[in-house]
């Protein structure tokens, strides 16, 4: 029997044993992921049903500023995403930023993400490589300020306050470490890594370099030797711009490869060696607070007829794997809307089949 950490180890290795790796995530768990216990219970229960071949943990999205101070609003209803139930910032001046504490790993916010983790590794046992979802230092600061619609306001405190702004870069970047290494030893194999290079373009290539890339791959350097399999998940941009993290040492890259402005999965294998993750088109547009664009959102996956969406996820399957090669993980550019959840297990069924065609040699 074939596990899903072989699978994704064969993927590494430029191998493809019984069918391709898969695997999605969302903002799936907006109702459970303030408690360590639901959460992690939740979670479990999402890879029981759906088998992807790598579980991207899919915490409250503002936890990370939450353990700062960020007041947030308890979700509603499931599409309740948290970074659109900010109440207060963790900071609301540049001043602020040299006031900032490296929080505790053992109480609070940080203890619960941990203990989620760490339930869900035992769990699995190591059958399912765990990538707890961790993002940039800048892009942390950038939530902490204001989140996506405010992303300038952090551009602007580096520019015009950088004396306090660097202040809480130091504590930010130390405290992403120390996070970093809890989770490993809680059992994560390696980590989901967030970088919006929307936010790189806003700073600009200097700024970039300066005070979000080297910090990045010093966050990378102390956890490469305990981990096995690290993701950078590049957001939003442009091609131009996912070319500035290509030289990050992670072992795959995620990205939009189905949206027209971004690398195609045969343009970037001409960039990089590293294992594709992507291929499909996860489409989720406008606010989540919309039921309509959730459910009915223009994925891979959309549509009533079974037979045309079965179609047409093994046609992007096999170009996937065509234009990428055997260092490919089947998935979406970002996070799949909750429409998708029912179609799922179809999905898998397609998997399931091209492995069959790969050993039969049809393709």
């Amino acid at each position: 029997m074939i596990t899903h950490k072989q699978r994704v180890q064969a993927a590494l290795e430029g191998k493809i044993l019984d069918r391709p790796a898969f695997a999605a995530w969302g903002p799936h768990m907006n109702l459970v992921d303030r408690d360590a216990k639901d959460f992690a219970r939740a979670t479990i229960d999402y890879q029981n049903a759906y088998h992807f071949d790598f579980i991207k943990v899919m915490p409250n999205g503002m936890y990370f500023p939450e353990a700062f101070g960020q007041k947030l609003k308890d979700a509603d209803f499931i599409l309740d995403e948290t970074w659109q139930n900010v109440e207060v910032n963790a900071i609301n001046d540049p001043h602020e930023w040299a006031k900032l504490k490296v929080p505790s790993m053992k109480t609070g916010v940080f203890a619960r993400e941990i203990e989620a983790v760490k339930r869900i590794a035992d769990y699995f046992q190591g059958d399912v490589p765990i990538l707890p979802t961790v993002f940039s230092p800048f892009i942390w600061m950038g939530e902490m300020t204001g989140g996506f619609f405010r992303q300038d306001t952090i551009v602007a405190h580096f520019k015009y306050s950088e004396k306090y702004a660097r202040m809480g870069l130091e504590v930010v970047n130390e405290t992403n470490e120390l996070l970093m290494e809890e989770f490993v030893k809680a059992g994560a194999d390696g980590f989901f890594l967030g970088y919006q290079a929307g936010m790189a373009g806003l700073m600009g290539r200097e700024m970039f370099e300066e005070y979000a890339k080297k910090y990045d791959i010093e966050n990378i350097n102390k956890v490469k030797d305990k981990t096995w399999f690290n993701m950078a998940h590049v957001c939003h941009g442009d091609a131009a711009l996912s070319e500035w993290f290509l030289d990050y040492p992670v072992e795959a890259f995620n990205w939009a490869d189905q949206d027209p402005v971004h690398h195609s999965m045969k343009e970037m294998r001409q960039l990089t060696d590293r294992v594709l993750v992507g291929g499909l088109n996860h489409s989720v547009n406008g606010s989540y607070k919309d039921l309509s664009i959730m459910i009915k959102s223009p994925s891979d996956l959309s549509g009533s007829n079974r037979a045309e969406i079965k179609a047409r996820i093994k046609a992007k399957v096999w170009q996937a794997v065509r234009d990428a090669g055997p260092k490919v993980i089947l998935s979406g550019g970002c996070g799949w809307g909750i429409g998708s959840l029912p179609r799922f297990p179809l999905w898998e069924e397609v998997m399931e089949e091209v492995g069959q065609e790969i050993k039969d040699g049809q393709k």
